[in-house]
């Protein structure tokens, strides 16, 4: 029998074992002592570096003033309810989970549930295992419509079928009679989103302090998925009492604060809506000055008037936070700001009295005018001596302050009929009509200076190329001299001196006046004034045939102005034949601290017309206006001498089907007649005649501007 020995192992292997071992150990403990120690900084640099996102801040806007300094376009404080989500990552809310299940069932359904946040409180506080009846009843609309979303919510993945379950629902029964049943034991104990969190606490708050919810549950995940270290604006634009409320029962809720944006106020509303324009949430950028921009705070931005067209002075310089934020993307700290520069201000030559005369006027109803029809029109109103715009009103208008708040609002513009957001002072389009007369009288003086004492006869019509072209006045005017033409805006006179001198008299005059061109109301501050050669309007090239002529000698045809380009026609005239660019902006500055710059007034061109023709074609319009046979008598103010000229442009109108006549009214005028201090445009559509749709609204828009000047004592004509 063999007995086994135990065999002693040298103590040589031990040693060299243990060795190794402690060898082994000691390069573990040298490599981790690199990476704690010598590496620690490059670690904590590239953690920094990954972990950093930039946020841009918005600048305050610049302000707008009229030209006596009242503020037209102001910055203002729009206070907000904020949720910082970043502090609502709590591990579990049953009232949390299952507000966030009843917002996917309902975004499915497509109507409201039956249950309040306060009956989900209260149903966890007496049975939390018991089924909740969120929809006690559905249509069968909504029935089908919840029975065909639940088949796909809950439809197999691919490669699978096994239906997906849905917590809190029952798959085998997604409606119990005609209602959806809520599983709530399954949901006490689960973990919560913070989009779960952020929708209880937005319930939570809107309990306390009695607002509706602003916000859905799609824009809570959209906030956390796209835009998550800034704070969630759960209501904006506050009121004092609101914030009172909040701070007297929400200031100590978790995740919540008041947070202040800068917003847009106009104090003058609807009065200047076209001309200022206004201002909506700017568009998200991703990159300023070269550097990558992660998130934007979104300020406000100009879409259309002088807000849009000098958008990039008044928005001032964006400023912007360096902030680091942790593995899952949330806030953590701020590491660096650089604050945002304050826009530049604009200061204008409107006259903000004068602006609210000229849109009282344009409101004003004549016989006849149906009241439930807001009257659609321009008024525009030029110092005549250096072009400085006073007045520029267009009508029906808007509330700009409302359209930057209200969606729905903005909806409704789209559909409203009159086209309330149209600038017809600038950009409306449309024929003279016999304000033109002014210009193509000067045409053909300049051309053949005699030919104001030429004579014609009118009998109501004339035959031109075999068809009868006619006279306002069908019982006709006798024979008449250019003057008074002009005074009785006889048609018939027109065309038989157009006849007479062909078209190019006619054009090249229409052409100085800038008929047709670039006027230069919204220039480039930085840059001198220069004459574009962009088209404005439309100035016919040629004439067809001698019909197309004296259309175009009446202001009829393919010939369209705009009211801000008669009024430069107008203010023309009245200064004896300089035409100046339209002044809007008269001065401004790059920063509230910073010197104001002068726009400087220009004048486009000299008119080549001899003086007797100005002075004819003024005596002519004065006769329009104070002659007791001009057909502008309604537009006479007592004590002010004025002269104008009427126009009535007839086009056609398509209205239910039926094409129907219909007359665009104008009324250019200046005064007083010697000294001109105003020279304007007046324009209603669908009107009767110049003189009488327009001449009873100018006379009342004189009255209250030499009233407001000190020219007119209020005692004395009244």
């Amino acid at each position: 029998m063999k007995v086994r020995r135990q065999r002693e192992e040298s103590l040589l292997v031990i040693g060299v074992a243990a060795a190794l071992m402690l060898l082994g150990m000691g390069v573990l403990a040298s490599e981790l002592w690199k990476l704690q120690i010598p590496r620690k900084s490059s670690f904590d640099a590239d953690f920094v570096q990954q972990s950093v996102r930039r946020i841009r801040l918005p600048a305050v806007r610049g302000k707008i003033y009229d030209a006596k300094g009242a503020c037209l376009a102001d910055s203002v404080p729009n206070y907000c309810i904020a949720i910082y989500t970043e502090e609502l990552r709590a591990p579990r809310s049953a009232v949390a989970n299952t507000l966030e299940l009843m917002h996917e069932i309902w975004a499915r359904v497509g109507c409201a549930p039956d249950i309040s946040y306060r009956d989900i409180q209260q149903h966890f506080q007496l049975a939390p295992n018991e089924p909740l009846v969120a929809w006690k009843t559905l249509d069968d609309e909504a029935l089908a419509k919840w029975r065909r979303a639940f088949e796909d919510w809950t439809a197999p993945p691919k490669g699978s079928n096994k239906r997906k379950s849905i917590a809190g629902l029952d798959l085998g029964k997604p409606v119990q009679g005609r209602s959806i049943v809520l599983q709530t034991r399954e949901l006490a104990h689960r973990g919560t989103t913070t989009a779960a969190n952020t929708l209880e606490l937005v319930y939570e708050i809107s309990e306390r302090i009695g607002l509706p919810r602003e916000v859905t549950f799609q824009d809570i995940k959209d906030h956390i998925y796209a835009r998550r270290p800034l704070p969630l604006m759960a209501w904006k634009n506050i009121d004092g009492s609101t914030m009172a409320r909040w701070a007297d029962s929400c200031s100590r809720l978790v995740g919540t604060d008041i947070y202040c944006q800068s917003d847009r106020n106009y104090p003058e509303g609807e009065a200047m809506a076209h001309l200022i324009g206004f201002t909506l949430e700017a568009d998200a950028a991703s990159e300023e000055n070269g550097e990558r921009v992660h998130f934007d705070l979104r300020g406000i931005e100009g879409k259309k008037g002088l807000e849009g067209t000098y958008n990039r002075l008044l928005e001032g310089q964006p400023g912007s936070r360096l902030v680091q934020i942790d593995v899952s993307g949330y806030h953590h700290r701020d590491l660096q700001t650089k604050p945002p520069k304050p826009g530049g201000d604009l200061q204008l030559t409107i006259d903000a009295n004068l602006q609210r005369f000229a849109v009282e006027a344009l409101a004003m109803r004549q016989d006849g005018e149906p009241d439930d029809v807001p009257v659609r029109g321009a008024v525009v109103i030029l110092d005549p001596n250096n072009g400085d715009v006073l007045a520029m009103a267009s009508s029906p208008s808007f509330d700009p302050n409302a359209y930057m708040k209200s969606a729905r609002y903005r909806q409704s513009l789209q559909k409203d009929p009159t086209s309330r957001t149209f600038h017809r002072a600038v950009f409306g389009q449309y024929p003279p009509g016999s304000t033109f007369k002014p210009v193509a009288s000067l045409g053909v003086l300049a051309e053949y200076p005699g030919y104001g004492e030429t004579n014609h006869v009118c009998r109501g019509s004339l035959e031109v190329a075999h068809r009868k072209m006619k006279c306002w006045n069908h019982n006709g005017h006798g024979e008449i001299n250019l003057r008074h033409a002009l005074m009785y805006s006889c048609n018939v006179y027109m065309f038989g001196m157009a006849l007479d001198v062909g078209f190019k008299p006619i054009h090249d005059m229409a052409q100085q006046f800038g008929l047709g061109q670039y006027a230069g109301l919204f220039p480039d501050l930085e840059e001198e004034p220069v004459n574009k050669q962009s088209k404005y309007g439309n100035l016919p090239e040629s004439s067809l045939n001698d019909i197309d002529l004296c259309n175009m000698a009446i202001g009829q045809g393919a010939l369209l102005v705009s009211p801000l380009q008669m009024a430069m026609v107008a203010a023309a005239i009245a200064n004896g034949g300089t035409l100046y660019r339209p002044r809007l902006v008269q001065k401004w500055r790059t920063a509230p601290e910073a010197d104001y710059r002068t726009n400087p007034t220009w004048a486009i061109r000299r008119i080549d017309a001899p003086v007797e023709a100005f002075e004819l074609v003024r005596g002519g319009m004065y006769d329009v206006v104070q002659d007791v046979e001009g057909t502008a008598k309604k537009a006479r103010v007592s004590g002010i001498e004025i002269a104008g000229k009427t126009g009535s442009a007839q086009y056609k109108k398509r209205v239910d089907g039926e094409v129907l006549n219909r007359v665009q009214t104008w009324m250019i005028s200046f005064a007083p007649f010697h000294l001109p201090r105003y020279a304007v445009a007046f324009l209603v559509e669908d009107g009767v005649s110049g003189g009488n749709t327009v001449g009873p609204r100018l006379s009342e828009l004189y009255q209250k501007i030499f009233e407001y000047d000190g020219t007119l004592a209020k005692e004395e004509t009244r």
